[in-house]
C-alpha cells in the first residue's frame, strides 16, 4: 500500500457492525502507521459536520518537508450499497443548506455506484468513438496520484474507500455476472481511483479473482501505479490481466504528481509477466510534452526491452477543449505547434469528445508511436483508444487490425493470449451500431 499520509481519518459508523470491515480498516492503517484511535466516527448527529469539513481540509496550506502532497487526502472509510437502486436521500438533505453537496454525503454514506457501463453502443454511436462495451466495478473513489488531467486526481477533496468486499462480492459480482452473461472480463477499476496503490492490505484482488473463478471469468486491474509484488502470492492470479496507463517521464514528472516514475510501470509489467499475468499497457493519455518524440521513444523501448506486452494502445489526451485543457495542464509544458493547431481548430473541435487537438494532429502522434513500437516487436497488437472512426479508417491498415474486431486493452470480450470471445450480446466492437 502507498505510503499515504491523511490529512484526517473518517468512517461511517455501521462499519462497526462488521468485523471483516474493522480488519480490513485497521490492517490499512496500520500500514501507513496510523491508528483507529484516530479515525472520526460519522453518525446521523455529526454528518452535516463531516461533510462541511470534507468541503474544506483538501488541499492543505502547507506540505510537510518529505511528504507527497496527493498522498494528504483524507481518507473516508464506509461500506457501499450494494442493492440495485440508490437509496433516495431527499428527506436527509431537506433540513440541510441548500448548497450541501450531496456527492460527499452519497460518498460518506457508501451510495455511489457498484457497477457502471462504460460505451454502450448507442452512445459511442452519437458521439463518434470506438471502443467495446463494457460493464465495470466499483469499490472506491478517489486517488492519490493528483494526476493534474483529471477532475478527481487532481481536485478531489478525500479518498472513499468501501470496506465491506465480502458482501459486494458475494451480491454484485454474480448478478452481474448472470445479467450480462456475454462479458468474459471484468475491470475492478473504481471511480476516478487506482486501487492496486491500497493493495495487498485492501484485499480487494484476492476476493474477486476467487469470485471471477467461480464463473470462469477474468478480472482487470486497471493502473498508473507500479505497486504489483503483492500478484505473487495471489492465489488465483490466473484470474487476474494487468493493465497499465503508461506515459513518458516528462509527463510523469510535471502532470501525474504521485504516481511515481514512468518507467517504475514497464517494470511492474515486467514483474507481471515473471508471475503469470497477462500485461497490457496504454498510452493513455498521451500528452503532447516539448520533446514528445523523444520522451516517448525512449518510454516505447524501455516498455518492450523490460517487458511482453500483449497489446499496446494510445490514446492522445481528449474530453475536453483547449480553455478545459488549460485549466488543467500548463500549456507552456506542450508542444507549441500542437497548442497553436488546436487554438486554430477550436470552433472546429467544439463538441466533440476527441478535442482539443485536431484529427491530422492526432494522426501524426499516433503515425510516430506506432513506428516506435514497430522498431522493437512485430507482433504486439495494437489499437486506438476511444478514438473515432475517422482515424480507425485512416490507421487500421498501419494498426494491423480490423476496428470492428480488434484485440485492445480492458475490453470486456479481451481473454488472456490475444483472443477475442465475442458473443450475441457483443458482436462486435462499437465501430459498428449494434444490430
Amino acid at each position: 500500500m502507498y505510503p499515504l499520509t491523511p490529512m484526517k481519518l473518517f468512517a461511517l459508523d455501521r462499519v462497526q457492525q462488521d468485523p471483516r470491515c474493522i480488519q480490513r480498516m485497521e490492517r490499512m492503517l496500520d500500514a501507513i502507521g496510523r491508528s483507529s484511535d484516530e479515525v472520526v466516527w460519522i453518525t446521523d448527529d455529526n454528518l452535516p459536520e463531516v461533510v462541511e469539513q470534507l468541503s474544506n481540509l483538501w488541499p492543505p496550506d502547507e506540505v510537510p518537508n518529505g511528504h507527497v502532497r496527493t498522498f494528504m487526502r483524507p481518507l473516508v472509510f464506509t461500506m457501499i450499497h450494494t442493492g440495485e437502486e440508490l437509496p433516495d436521500i431527499t428527506d436527509k438533505l431537506l433540513h440541510w443548506p441548500s448548497d450541501t453537496d450531496e456527492g460527499i454525503v452519497r460518498a460518506i454514506l457508501g451510495q455511489f455506484e457498484a457497477i457502471h457501463a462504460y460505451h454502450p453502443y448507442e452512445k459511442d454511436q452519437k458521439e463518434n468513438r470506438v471502443c467495446w462495451p463494457t460493464w465495470d466495478f466499483g469499490t472506491m473513489m478517489g486517488c492519490p496520484h493528483g494526476c493534474h488531467y483529471c477532475g478527481h486526481g487532481k481536485s478531489g477533496k478525500f479518498i472513499t474507500v468501501a470496506l465491506n468486499l465480502e458482501e459486494f462480492m458475494e451480491h454484485v459480482v454474480p448478478r452481474t455476472i448472470a445479467k450480462y452473461p456475454w462479458q468474459k472480463c471484468f475491470r475492478m477499476i473504481g471511480w476516478s481511483a487506482d486501487m492496486i496503490a491500497f493493495e495487498p492490505e485492501y484485499g480487494c484482488f484476492d476476493l474477486f479473482t476467487r469470485k471471477l473463478a467461480e464463473y470462469d471469468r477474468y478480472g482487470y486491474f486497471h493502473a498508473a501505479s507500479s505497486n504489483v509484488d503483492w500478484i505473487a502470492d495471489l492465489p488465483r492470479k490466473d484470474r487476474l490481466i494487468a493493465i497499465f496507463s503508461v506515459t513518458c517521464e516528462a509527463v510523469a514528472r510535471d502532470i501525474e504528481p504521485g504516481s511515481g516514475h514512468a518507467f517504475d510501470r514497464f517494470e511492474a509489467g515486467r514483474k507481471c509477466n515473471q508471475f503469470g499475468v497477462p500485461v497490457r499497457y496504454k498510452f493513455k493519455p498521451m500528452i503532447p510534452v516539448r520533446n514528445w518524440r523523444e520522451q516517448y521513444a525512449a518510454a516505447i523501448e524501455q516498455a518492450l526491452k523490460l517487458s511482453n506486452p500483449e497489446s499496446i494502445g494510445f490514446c492522445v489526451i481528449m474530453w475536453m477543449n483547449l480553455e478545459t485543457l488549460a485549466e488543467k495542464i500548463d500549456l507552456d509544458l506542450l508542444e507549441p505547434e500542437y497548442v497553436e493547431a488546436a487554438q486554430e481548430a477550436a470552433e472546429e473541435m467544439e463538441g466533440n469528445v476527441c478535442a482539443p487537438f485536431p484529427h491530422r494532429v492526432r494522426a501524426e502522434i499516433y503515425r510516430f508511436l506506432i513506428e516506435q513500437v514497430r522498431r522493437w516487436d512485430d507482433e504486439v497488437l495494437l489499437f486506438l483508444s476511444t478514438e473515432s472512426r475517422e482515424m480507425w479508417d485512416e490507421l487500421k491498415d498501419e494498426l494491423g487490425q480490423d476496428p470492428n474486431s480488434f484485440f485492445c486493452g480492458c475490453s470486456s470480450v479481451a481473454l488472456p493470449g490475444r483472443k477475442l470471445s465475442l458473443s450475441q450480446g457483443c458482436p462486435h466492437s462499437t465501430y459498428s451500431p449494434l444490430a
